[in-house]
């Protein structure tokens, strides 16, 4: 028997909404004989970057129809600065998945604009125009996309990306994701250079033409790869790392995921997938994952402190990552930077810190677990009943910033990844380097010296708010907490200082940078943390 767990545990479902499913003897007030009609935009827009519009019509050939007109309209504040008619004919709808970008000039000028999109249908003779989407109890109300002054900031070599995305190889009874191709046009948009792919495992193991239903010889898994494969090939200079969010068994035997990055193998974790009524238990432990992925692939720990519902405990069994299971051989580090300042952010940090204190080599990573939204969070709340709608876990709100080495390939994406040469940050960057290195950062290296001097560099923007606080911290094991070993603050937009620190005992150095809310254009405070610099042997 299946189900869909998220009705029985009512909480919000994470990919753009489904609505046209409903259990059996149960009543939805979202359901409508139409197919679903989503736009969306990026939450930010490069300088000298185009606007993409994405438009995507989900059930049509369930539900057919004419997609008579699409057009735009762009204000600020409450003058129309642009408006713009989007197809140049007609569009017959008859297809499971249809989807467009139009691709517009950036308007003039710099600040907050709202962007509406009217789309219009028609369905036997019957026309209606819908604004954003057709959701029933949505607001439809117009996008809020900054066109920022300054592009974001950034190193020489320094790529931006999202480490924890879906796509759409998850579609089940309740949701769907943003295509490949779209989720690349809208990120570019957005300033990034690659994102990772990192669809759950027990929605890569369907058949493509029913969700209730597995297929041993995994059509979605191929088709997911094969499609990762032919979109860097024909687009250099932008990267998809090919993934999986892996359900697996930590050491309580409870349901936790696990990020693996760049494995060519399928592994099969169905325990909290909620296909099999009462059936629980993933097909790996963690340890069974990490002993046989390939050498290549990079894991983490997917938002590894997030708080577990009660309902999810008992139905689902699933867990935290606990510390035993986060020191793992083969596992590079957790990510506790999941779209939103929440409680799991700040106890993924904490635990973050105490294994570096007990020297564990471990790596932070940032995403947003995004399934498009990159505008607006718009999924369904109460199953059936309403839409939840907020402005955070967009896609590239939180970023991972790696120093690549050249070419810029998925290759060595995966390899920056592994080593832990990245920073992450929803703004503002920082980096150390070793004074007098050729490399582009000592992130992520390790180094041993009497005394090594390190240049440190710090960038912000307009965007992002002038550096309230620019702090280093070095630690060394058995120490009870972190020695802060320079802090500056009141900085503007950028610094560059120098410090010195021995390096013949085992330990680490790493930075932290934090905006001033009063200076930022969304009136937040931003941030940056570095990973370790490893010191000593």
């Amino acid at each position: 028997m299946s189900f869909p767990i998220e009705f029985v545990l009512g909480l919000p479902f994470l990919l753009y909404a489904e609505t046209h499913y409903r259990f059996r003897y149960f009543f939805s007030l979202l359901r409508k004989s139409e197919p679903e009609l989503i736009a969306d935009v990026p939450h930010r827009i490069e300088p000298k970057k185009q606007l993409p519009i994405l438009v995507i019509a989900k059930d049509s050939d369930r539900y057919p129809c004419i997609l008579k007109q699409v057009e735009v309209t762009i204000r600020h504040e409450k003058t129309i600065i642009a408006r713009q008619t989007l197809l140049q004919a007609p569009v017959e709808l008859r297809d499971p998945m249809w989807w467009q970008v139009w691709k517009l000039s950036r308007p003039s000028g710099n600040g907050l604009v709202q962007c509406d999109v009217a789309m219009t249908i028609e369905q036997e003779g019957i026309s209606k125009v819908y604004h954003n989407d057709n959701h029933i109890s949505s607001s439809r109300r117009a996008f809020r996309v900054l066109l920022s002054e300054d592009a974001l900031p950034r190193f020489p070599r320094l790529y931006f990306g999202d480490a924890h995305t879906h796509s759409d190889y998850t579609n089940d009874q309740v949701e769907f994701g943003s295509p490949l191709d779209a989720s690349k046009e809208l990120s570019k948009a957005l300033g990034l250079s690659f994102f990772c792919v990192t669809d759950h495992s027990y929605d890569l193991d369907d058949r493509i033409d029913d969700y209730l239903e597995n297929d041993n010889s995994l059509p979605k898994w191929n088709g997911l790869r094969l499609a990762v494969q032919k979109t860097n090939k024909q687009n250099p200079g932008f990267v998809i790392v090919s993934g999986e969010e892996i359900s697996c068994r930590n050491s309580r035997g409870q349901n936790v995921h696990l990020l693996l990055f760049g494995n060519s193998a399928f592994f099969r974790g169905t325990g909290d997938g909620g296909e099999k009524w009462l059936r629980t238990k993933s097909e790996y432990s963690i340890a069974d994952v990490l002993r046989q992925k390939e050498t290549r692939a990079v894991a983490f720990a997917a938002h590894a402190r997030e708080d577990v519902p009660f309902l999810q405990k008992v139905l689902l069994r699933r867990g935290s990552w606990r510390e035993d299971d986060l020191t793992n051989d083969g596992l590079a580090g957790l990510q506790f930077a999941n779209g939103h300042m929440n409680d799991g952010f700040a106890a993924g940090y904490h635990e973050w810190k105490k294994l570096l204190l007990k020297g564990n080599r471990l790596l932070t990573i940032a995403g947003n677990d995004a399934h498009g939204n990159f505008n607006r969070f718009r999924q369904i709340g109460f199953p059936f009943f309403k839409i939840v709608e907020r402005d955070n876990q967009l896609f590239g709100q939180m970023r991972t910033a790696l120093f690549v080495e050249r070419p810029f390939s998925e290759r060595n994406v995966l390899k920056a990844l592994g080593c832990g040469s990245f920073v992450i940050t929803d703004g503002p960057v920082v980096n150390l380097r070793k004074k007098g290195s050729a490399g582009a950062t000592s992130i992520g290296q390790n180094l041993t010296g009497a005394q090594i001097d390190f240049q440190l560099s710090a960038l912000s923007s307009k965007e992002f708010g002038q550096i309230e606080k620019l702090e280093v911290f070095g630690g060394r094991r058995g120490m009870l907490q972190e020695e802060l070993m320079l802090s500056h603050s009141g900085l503007g937009l950028k610094h560059i200082s120098t410090i010195a620190t021995a390096a013949n005992e085992p330990g680490y150095i790493r930075a932290e940078l934090f905006t001033s809310a009063s200076t930022s254009a969304d009136g937040k405070s931003h941030f940056c943390y570095t990973n370790p610099i490893w010191l000593g042997r």
